[in-house]
Formats: C-alpha cells, structure tokens, sequence
C-alpha cells in the first residue's frame, strides 16, 4: 500500500474526555486561544520548530564526530552553516 504524502488541510478528530476537558479550558473567552482549532496549529508549529532544531543538532554533533575522527581542521559554526546551506 502506497502512503501518500498530500498535504492534510483539514483535521477531524475525536477526544477522550479528559483532552477534551483541556482543550475547552485552554480556548475560548478567557483561554490562551480563541478556538481548538487555533490551539492546534500552535501544538503542529512547536512540534515542528522543535523536531527541525533536533535535527540540526544532531547533524552538528555527527560532523563534529566525524571532524574529531579524521585529521581535519577544527570544525566551526560557520562551516556547519555552509555545509547545510549547500545541503538545502
């Protein structure tokens, strides 16, 4: 079976109680957002911020493995930053 990867534009999902509780207690009049929906595209955006640093640093520390391993010149932030400009 084939997975697509079309973007989701729209979200439908059911709660158990007690996320529901939440959600209703963090949005609307006096909650930190304005509508479920608000609250969600905030949750996918940290989500996505945090997994994209992981990444980098991650990417970071294996070049600077692999720069320790080898008898190269030191490794600096500005070479990571070249390197992953030439990778994108």
């Amino acid at each position: 079976m084939l997975v697509s990867n079309t973007p989701v534009k729209r979200l439908n999902a059911t709660l158990p109680e007690q996320l529901a509780q939440f959600v209703g207690e963090i949005t609307g009049d006096g909650g930190l957002y304005e509508t479920p929906s608000e609250f969600v595209r905030d949750l996918i955006r940290r989500y996505m911020e945090k997994t994209i640093e992981t990444e980098r640093h991650n990417i970071n520390n294996l070049l600077r493995q692999s720069m320790a391993e080898n008898s190269y010149s030191n490794f600096t932030s500005e070479d990571a930053n070249s390197i992953r400009k030439n990778l994108i």
